[in-house]
């Protein structure tokens, strides 16, 4: 058990130092009803990592090889499918008029209206399923006790939302701390919000398509 862990210490911190998922839980604190949609957001993420994850140790851990391929090829297609709109969300914001000064942004305005939707989605969307599929065929591969491969699936899902959780924990230990940080993020973040997006979406984009089209082609 202690070697399946430590082997799963690379994937679960390679997702927990993903920048992208950092920023999306602060930018949904920043918004209105922001506590309850970044915990959607966490919750979201949490669900799918576990889902994913107790299918695989219930269903393809004693599964034929070929069952196991068409798991890794499922894994493989969703990335690439999230990559392509990612790249195309990367175009549309390409193409879109610049702002005024001072103006707040549309993908703003809209997380003030649905949040708590969107934030679901955002965890659905920001899963990086790559990473998620190395990790359970490392579970499945240690060959434990179907109690165990739970227990490691729990260590893995906690690392790697672990530094999501940290800026939500900090907003209802730290309150007032917190309001005055997010307001000069949100202050700093307004003017600078396109540049931010068209890295955001060509960079979660171009992995995604590349990782997704590995996947499918190994």
């Amino acid at each position: 058990m202690h070697d399946l862990l430590v082997s799963l210490l690379l994937p679960a911190l390679a997702i927990a130092v993903n920048p992208v998922p950092i920023v999306a839980v602060i930018t949904l604190l920043v918004a209105d009803h922001g506590r309850r949609n970044a915990a959607a957001f966490l919750a979201s993420l949490v669900a799918v990592m576990a889902a994913d994850g107790l299918v695989t140790i219930y269903f393809l851990g004693d599964a034929s090889s070929s069952s196991q391929n068409t798991s890794t090829a499922v894994h493989g297609a969703v990335q690439l499918a999230l990559g392509l709109a990612f790249l195309a969300l990367f175009v549309v914001q390409w193409r879109s008029r610049p702002r005024f000064a001072g103006e707040t942004p549309a993908w703003m305005k809209m997380l003030d209206k649905a949040g708590f939707g969107a934030a679901l989605g955002m965890g659905v969307a920001l899963t990086n399923y790559a990473l998620l599929s190395s990790g359970m065929a490392t579970i499945v591969a240690a060959g434990l006790p179907t109690a165990d491969e739970v227990a490691a699936l729990a260590f893995f899902v906690a690392l790697s939302v672990s530094t999501v959780v940290v800026p939500l924990v900090l907003c209802v230990v730290f309150p007032r701390w917190a309001s005055g940080w997010l307001a000069r993020f949100k202050a700093w973040l307004i003017p600078r919000s396109r540049t931010i997006l068209l890295v955001v979406f060509g960079t979660i984009g171009a992995l995604s398509v590349v990782q997704g089209a590995i996947t499918l082609l190994t």
